[in-house]
């Protein structure tokens, strides 16, 4: 009908009107003028199939180009010729569909129309999701750009699963979807899976699509990963299009987060209550009417507080918390809750008695700790670790590498042959920092000292006798003591002559008073006071020694001008007089940053992946990490994994 192409032209005339006042090219693009630019190697028949009407960007040559809008809506008069068949194409498809395919080239996943333009305007305007055609595959000119290497990932996936539109914006994305799906990139997939995650993606897109997705810095296709890393691809897999819509808009912050560049906000000193008023004060006073109902906190421990000394300073923190509140805040512990099984029982089961807050005290709980956020909205959810981008979770840490620094000071004022020794746990977000803090530590007082840098994260490795070989006797080792042998030693410790190992000193972190510093934010509406001023933005609290959450203790065997010196360097970070990353940092291959420089950013900081220049060694690499320490670099890791190796990491948690 006459009426339909006026209604059309209208739109397509709104259109070009719209593109042109944003400065955007107002007709289809013309592949040929894409080529033309950049070459191609090639062009092979792919058959005909059904394809997404959203993937169709443009003709295949100028043309009529003119005779469209950017969207394929008309721009000719109504008392044209193309008018009139453009009228008889809308009454055909009413009638009895439209049965001949049209003629596509496909150039990086987009569609560039041959044959079949008006057929493509009439199925745009009737809002039509596919369209039958005829596809011709373009090959791009080989390169080693990230576009053409993405691209070469897609072809081995089309290979096995031929779904057009799950368009990625990084490298080893397909790897990751094909194990999400119990798949590989070498095997064809079966028909039912592919059907089923065609049909899925293609309602995902378009609830992203109504949703804006285009407004953020990431394709459907990243934002469906998110998706499945989130739910699972079983559950992901089921449901109609609303209940897939609905997970969609749950995770939307998330979406949101992970596409802001700037995604994470460091909160390094607990925030104040705000300042009084009569609103406030009033506020106040509902609040501590609420405190005669008192809050519940669920603490999930992937491990045993009896056999992990980690899991053990947190449950202590944990039972600090429960003395200083005074029956206003009770607890509940869940162990051994590394399985999803055993992790989601006691989610379910804290919900279940009305628990207000959850903590988590390790990286790997992350993923977890994430779904259960996300299924559950009311609950305030906590995860030590840091630098972890998530919108429905907030980290919570400290800044070790502070207290790393002073054993470093003490350690070089310890060593007598310009030697000492650091065994660092696995390569995470935050280790490096703190090996490179102890380093400028020793650096400070000795600047001839060197620091051997050991792994406990590498598997078949006597870092033992490698030391020994080299005559380190002043150690730098785990944290805390490891209960299931605590005839090893940890902390700072010195070996003697004769083999004996002496505890020189060691990080402290007071849990409690951490716990207690969140509950009071969550009390005195800080919590929601801090979401509210970094929209969009993961809050990640990271504390220091001036907060009073963390401190090193040192033995009394020390020497006493030793532990006053580690002391005035402890003032003066305190103070912030001493930062160990301001100023000149120099790594094994140069300069980081000049003199006079300011404290590097807290994210740099975190996510430090160079070592100082007073460093023998290096980060491990994929192959020769443990099976525990590639769980734990696939989530926070600062060195790269191999795809594949990441993907089942992640699908098996």
């Amino acid at each position: 009908m006459i009426d339909d192409y006026r209604k059309a032209h209208k739109i397509g005339v709104r259109q070009v009107q719209t593109d042109i006042a944003a400065g955007r090219y107002p007709y289809p693009v013309a592949l040929g003028d894409i080529l033309s630019d950049s070459g191609y190697q090639g062009e092979v028949p792919i058959g005909e199939m059904e394809i997404d009407m959203s993937l169709i960007a443009g003709t295949r040559t100028r043309g009529r180009q003119n005779s469209f809008s950017r969207e394929f809506m008309p721009l000719l008069e109504d008392n044209s010729e193309f008018a009139t068949k453009w009228s008889a194409l809308i009454d055909s498809q009413r009638e009895e569909g439209l049965h001949e395919s049209i003629i596509v080239y496909e150039y990086l996943q987009r569609f560039y129309v041959q044959e079949g333009n008006k057929r493509v305007s009439v199925m745009r305007y009737l809002n039509m999701p596919t369209i039958m055609a005829n596809v011709t595959r373009v090959l791009p000119m080989p390169s080693d750009s990230k576009e053409s290497r993405i691209y070469q990932d897609f072809l081995r996936f089309w290979r096995v699963a031929p779904i057009y539109g799950i368009v990625f914006s990084e490298e080893g994305s397909y790897e990751r979807l094909a194990v999400f799906a119990g798949h590989d990139l070498d095997t064809i997939w079966p028909e039912d899976d592919v059907k089923t995650l065609r049909s899925v993606f293609s309602s995902f897109a378009e609830a992203f699509a109504r949703r804006d997705g285009d407004r953020l810095d990431m394709t459907a296709g990243d934002a469906f990963l998110v998706y499945l890393k989130v739910y699972g691809y079983e559950l992901a897999m089921c449901g109609s299009p609303t209940e897939i819509a609905d997970r969609l808009g749950r995770i939307w912050g998330e979406l949101r987060v992970k596409s802001n560049g700037e995604s994470i906000a460091y909160l390094e000193s607990p925030s104040e209550p705000a300042r009084s008023s009569l609103i406030s004060d009033l506020k106040g006073l509902a609040q501590r009417a609420l405190l005669a109902k008192p809050m519940h906190i669920a603490f999930i421990y992937e491990l045993d507080p009896t056999t992990s000394g980690w899991a053990a300073a947190h449950d202590k923190g944990r039972r600090e918390l429960e003395r200083a509140s005074h029956g206003t805040v009770e607890t509940t512990v869940y162990t051994d809750c590394k399985s999803d099984e055993a992790f989601d029982r006691a989610i379910d089961k804290a919900v279940a008695d009305h628990c207000d807050l959850v903590v988590t005290n390790v990286p790997t709980q992350m993923p977890q700790a994430l779904r259960a956020a996300v299924r559950y909205p009311q609950l305030k959810v906590l995860n030590c670790s840091v630098s972890l981008s998530h919108s429905a979770v907030r980290t919570f840490g400290t800044r070790t590498y502070e207290a790393k620094y002073l054993l470093g000071v003490l350690a070089a004022s310890l060593s007598c042959n310009h030697r000492v020794g650091y065994v660092a746990d696995a390569p995470v977000y935050g280790t490096v920092a703190s090996i490179n803090a102890f380093a400028i530590g020793v650096q400070t007082v000795d600047p001839h000292a060197t620091v051997f840098l050991k792994w406990y994260a590498s598997k078949d490795y006597d870092w033992r006798r490698e030391l020994a070989e080299t005559d380190v006797r002043v150690i730098c080792a785990r944290d805390v003591p490891d209960l299931r042998h605590p005839e090893e030693p940890w902390g700072l410790y010195l070996v003697e002559h004769d083999g004996i190992e002496v505890h020189l000193g060691e990080p402290v972190w007071d849990w409690g008073r951490y716990y207690e510093r969140i509950v009071q934010s969550i009390r005195d509406n800080s919590w929601r006071r801090e979401a509210d001023m970094r929209r969009d933005k993961a809050l990640n609290y990271w504390w220091g020694l001036s907060s009073g959450v963390m401190d090193i203790h040192v033995e009394d065997v020390v020497p006493f001008r030793q532990r006053v010196l580690v002391e005035v360097f402890k003032q003066a970070v305190q103070s912030g007089q001493m930062r160990p990353f301001a100023g000149e940092l120099k790594s094994q291959i140069g300069i980081v940053q000049p003199a006079g420089s300011d404290r590097l950013p807290s994210n740099e900081i975190a996510r430090m992946s160079w070592l100082n220049e007073n460093v023998v060694g290096r980060l491990p690499e994929e192959r020769e990490l443990s099976d525990r320490a590639l769980d734990e670099v696939s989530v926070s890791g600062v060195i790269p994994l191999d795809p594949v190796v990441a993907a089942h990491r992640e699908a098996k948690r």
